[in-house]
């Protein structure tokens, strides 16, 4: 088994997380390998504006699902990760999204709040580059700044949401982006495309294969693709781990020896990969003493509703999601039977995706909706699902990977809270476009997106996996640094906060190796 040279840290996972921990590790000095499951790609080369051929960037591993509504959320592969496949909305969190059991008895606190998170935020929309509108957004928390720079424009489809919100006594928004609206920091602005979820052939819209990951080599990271961790090794005499082992893309296994280990594999995988590394101090899963490693498995309940108009809308000029944003409907709101709430998100997919995930219809209905694509505006859904302890990632043991390990099983049913919010945010989104002048209008399926909280952060070792640094309560040498570290998620798109959250344990982690207290 090759072995390299002791380092201080191994990242496993360079997508939107593990991007930002390499780069902020190599920037201070520190020696750092990054692994990651996919290839190493060059946008230039290895994007089309072509949906099919793009679906090379969806994550394909094998994985299982039971319960009564069972899911298995869609996420990239590559260096990049979900940024490689995400439409680049990035909407911070707001203050009681921290605090919800403590503001509306439901689900649990995170040991952090805004405050502590703010100067992360400023710092993370900065570093990845966010376009947007300060002031806009009434229900947000205080901003320290304004964006790093201006809003896309409205977009016709915006426009004509936007009416419908303010119809309805709204306030519509520009979406904050992580897509260049002017060139910078040596990105290109964006040309309106629409190709946001294929990839991004230009560097407009913000991955951590083109911002976070090559800074971190011109640093002096050393990064390894197509490595597939599928350990974390321990010593337990000292209660330390001491690296990684892996898989190369021809099946042969390496070993790399570290002072610390951050594991930012994904919500799915990251619990996967740590109930794999079990062994006879941690039976159960390394750093499982609390038994919560893949308990809590979250998603957003989500929904498309599309409105069809007398006039071409071309919704596939521009931001495909996010160009108009609305929060009208984000807080709880004591007369309604559920709590918690959600955002209206503009979206309309390419029509490939539009035709062969958007309906649950058939036959000349579906030909009717493809014909009428030109004609068609319409919002994404984005709810706030609740934690739920019968929600769970384990191991299956009957279906193996291609290299003979158990593959992740996802175990999910929705609350019935998440099913009462999101047929109301489906019926919103209706009345709003009803309102835009839309003359039909679909409310989609119930879906879900964002996979998170099965590593989750607390303060109480017996009911959370990580301290509010996402260091492990069991290994101090062991961080997780990914979705799966929320508690809760909020009604709106998570990767900014988990990159903020990211930023702040990386602080913690330099100041820890510093010290040497994690020797």
């Amino acid at each position: 088994m090759p072995s390299k040279d002791a380092v201080d840290v191994v990242v496993i996972g360079l997508g939107a997380c593990g991007g930002v921990m390499l780069k902020e590790l190599a920037e201070a000095g520190l020696s750092v390998v990054g692994l990651d499951a996919g290839p190493h790609y060059n946008p230039k080369v290895d994007f089309e504006n072509d949906e099919a051929e793009m679906l090379k960037l969806l994550w394909s591993g094998k994985r299982t699902t039971s319960g009564d509504n069972p899911i298995n959320p869609w996420s990239g592969t590559g260096i990049g990760g979900g940024t490689l496949v995400w439409c680049g909305v990035t909407p911070r969190f707001h203050s009681d999204d921290f605090q919800i059991h403590s503001v509306d008895g439901v689900g649990v606190d995170w040991p952090i709040g805004y405050d502590d998170l703010e100067p992360f935020y400023a710092r993370m929309e900065r570093d990845f580059g966010v376009s947007g509108q300060a002031g806009e957004n009434p229900y947000e928390a205080p901003r320290s700044g304004p964006f790093p720079m201006p809003p896309l424009p409205f977009s016709h489809q915006g426009k004509l949401l936007a009416s419908g919100v303010q119809k309805l006594g709204g306030h519509p928004m520009h979406g904050p982006l992580a897509i260049a609206s002017e060139p910078y920091q040596g990105r290109e602005a964006c040309i309106n495309c629409g190709f946001c979820m294929q990839g991004c052939r230009s560097t407009a819209k913000s991955t951590t294969l083109v911002t976070h990951v090559p800074r971190a080599i011109e640093c002096g990271a050393d990064v390894i693709s197509l490595a597939t961790a599928h350990r974390v090794d321990y010593d337990a005499r000292r209660n330390r781990v001491t690296g990684v082992t892996y898989f190369d893309a021809e099946g042969r296994e390496h070993q790399i020896k570290a002072r610390a280990v951050v594991v930012a594999a994904h919500a799915i995988e990251t619990p996967r990969l740590l109930l794999l590394s079990s062994n006879k101090a941690f039976p159960d899963g390394l750093a499982n003493s609390s038994g919560m490693v893949g308990k809590n498995f979250m998603a957003h309940p989500t929904c498309t509703v599309t409105g069809f108009f007398n006039e071409p809308v071309n919704a596939f000029k521009g931001p495909v999601m996010g160009n108009v944003l609305s929060q009208d409907w984000y807080s709880n709101d004591q007369q309604r039977d559920f709590a918690r709430g959600y955002t209206l998100e503009s979206f309309v997919p390419g029509p490939f995706f539009y035709a062969s995930n958007y309906w649950n219809i058939w036959g000349t209905e579906l030909k009717d909706v493809i014909r009428h694509y030109a004609y068609a505006g319409g919002w994404w859904v984005c709810g706030e699902g609740l934690p739920n302890d019968n929600n769970t990632v384990t191991l299956d043991h009957e279906t193996k990977d291609h290299y003979g390990l158990p593959v992740a099983h996802l175990h999910h049913q929705w609350h019935e809270n998440d099913r009462k919010l999101i047929r109301h945010g489906g019926e919103k989104a209706a009345e709003v476009l009803e309102a835009a002048g839309a003359g039909k209008v679909k409310i989609g399926p119930v879906s879900s997106a964002h996979p998170m909280g099965t590593v989750r952060i607390g303060n109480d070792a017996r009911t959370s996996v990580l301290n509010s640094y996402c260091q492990s309560h069991d290994i101090p040498n062991l961080y997780v640094t990914d979705t799966s570290i929320f508690p809760t998620g909020g009604g709106s798109n998570i990767t900014l906060t988990a990159m903020t959250v990211t930023l702040r344990a990386s602080e913690h982690l330099k100041e820890q190796l510093r010290l040497s207290n994690l020797n």
